[in-house]
């Protein structure tokens, strides 16, 4: 025993003189760069300490060290999440599955209203309203996030929206200037140039761009009306007059653009419905009208649309406004609303009452973080054409209650929200739990939450989070 002891000391020995691998107290060799379990150097132990799940796979959450084919930190993605606090702002990066911390960007105010677009390559795309740019964030080898391309831009005081051609070479971001003149930055994604392309709306409303169409346009929704501009024009700095000039309904909050069926839409105001230009015609012409007001109900529109990763479908949350008042806030109905692109059809039913935030969408599941007046829910709602439950709310998964969330009976202003995410494979979903520096990890297959994440920072008003999963291509180029 004694022989075989020293023979295992001896190997640790050699192992440690010719590589950085290293051994443990039991003379096995520990995997190269994966730290111990005790939390030496910095790193958390694996027992769960200090928001880092154990490496045991308890409550569904996987290992942190690769052995027995558990994917290693990193390999699934990573959860960006922005703190967004005055003073404060940052942006703290977490490895998927482990959900260990790897870094954080300080100075930086990820856009909130214009959200993020992430690329095949890893890049997340998105604005920093503080300093007035465009940015892409990279992670490293180390899971280090950091800022690898900027481009100042003239966005006003934030960045609105943005929307990039199916190619994913240009990304068009719009202004949220006072008043009428608003400007529509084209960044070229390849080298992070930028060009400024000044428009005048006709209403004080959101400029809404897109690149789209064979050859590329950039389409702009300036209020009641959307207007083209080829794109290398706009690029050479020869635009001038629209070629098209295209009436659509007022009252606009949000863009969808589907490249493969040819049309761009934004959402008009509650009483119409998706509104938008047919770019696989010449001249390009309206789209019909995808309603809000179907299945018996009424009032509201889908502010925050996002297309299905098919590109069949057009999804998102719609508020109903009845009872009125900001303290009846808890009566209100939101329903889930499902518009078909391919009949310019759309079903409308009740998905939950109360407040629900920005939702996410995945592959198999749209996402809702949600506040009610009998607690706070993760709701799934099954996306996935081929299920028996398409379309249908699958899980309400209960989500511990904001310390200064809003109460019943009273104002929502100046409470504490929530942000959201959800991985594109639907693994895995995340909710914040704004100002308590904490985020709730959703395992969607045991459909509980598996752990709670403590973030360096409160995440004031929720904060926004996003699910990078590099490898995936997205169909929905409008950024969320």
């Amino acid at each position: 025993m004694d022989k075989r002891l020293n023979e295992l000391l001896a190997m640790c020995v050699l192992a440690i003189s010719v590589s950085s691998s290293g051994c443990s107290s039991d003379g096995t060799k520990s995997s190269p760069g994966v730290p111990g379990a005790d939390g030496r150097d910095g790193v958390p132990g694996a027992d769960g300490r200090d928001g880092v799940p154990g490496a045991d796979g308890r409550d569904g959450v996987p290992g942190a060290d690769g052995r027995d084919g558990v994917p290693r930190p990193g390999e699934q993605g990573y959860l960006l999440v922005a703190e967004q606090e005055q003073g404060h702002e940052a942006i703290h990066a977490y490895s998927l599955p482990d959900l260990s911390y790897t870094g954080t960007i300080r100075d930086v105010l990820l856009g909130n209203h214009l959200g993020t677009l992430v690329l095949a390559d890893g890049r997340v795309i998105g604005s920093d309203d503080k300093h007035g740019r465009i940015i892409a964030i990279q992670m490293n080898d180390a899971g280090k996030p950091s800022v690898v391309s900027s481009v100042a831009a003239d966005l006003g005081p934030l960045a609105v929206w943005g929307c990039a051609d199916a190619a994913l070479r240009h990304l068009a971001v719009s202004s949220g200037k006072e008043g009428l003149d608003q400007i529509a930055t084209v960044v070229d994604l390849e080298d992070f140039s930028a060009t400024p392309f000044p428009i005048t709306m006709n209403l004080e409303e959101e400029l809404h761009p897109f690149i789209a169409g064979e050859p590329a346009h950039l389409f702009l929704g300036v209020g009641g009306a959307i207007q083209a501009f080829p794109l290398a024009a706009v690029l050479a700095g020869s635009a001038s007059a629209p070629v098209a000039n295209v009436a659509i309904n007022a009252g606009s909050h949000g863009p969808v653009v589907s490249h493969a069926s040819g049309r761009v839409y934004i959402s008009a105001k509650a009483g119409t419905g998706f509104d938008g230009v047919n770019f696989g015609v010449v001249p390009f012409a309206r789209v019909a009208l995808i309603p809000w007001d179907v299945d018996g109900r009424s009032t509201g529109q889908n502010f925050r649309p996002r297309l299905s990763w098919d590109e069949q479908y057009i999804y998102g949350a719609v508020p109903r406004s009845l009872p009125e008042g900001a303290e009846n806030w808890a009566s209100r109905e939101v329903d889930f609303h499902a518009a078909d692109i391919g009949d310019a059809s759309a079903k409308r039913a009740v998905l939950t009452t109360g407040i629900v935030s920005k939702f996410q969408l995945s592959r198999p599941y749209a996402f809702f973080a949600n506040t009610t007046a009998d607690g706070d829910f993760g709701i799934l709602v099954d996306v996935d054409s081929g299920s028996p439950s398409f379309q249908k709310v699958v899980a309400r998964i209960r989500i511990d209650a904001l310390v200064n969330g809003p109460m019943p009976g009273v104002s929502a202003a100046g409470t504490q929200r929530r942000g959201s995410a959800i991985t594109p494979d639907g693994r895995w979903a995340f909710v914040s739990h704004g100002g308590e520096g904490k985020i709730s990890v959703i395992n969607t297959e045991t459909r509980r939450v598996v752990k709670e994440i403590e973030t360096p920072t409160a995440l004031a008003g929720g904060g926004y989070l996003v699910a990078i999963q590099p490898g995936n291509t997205p169909v929905d180029t409008c950024m969320r």
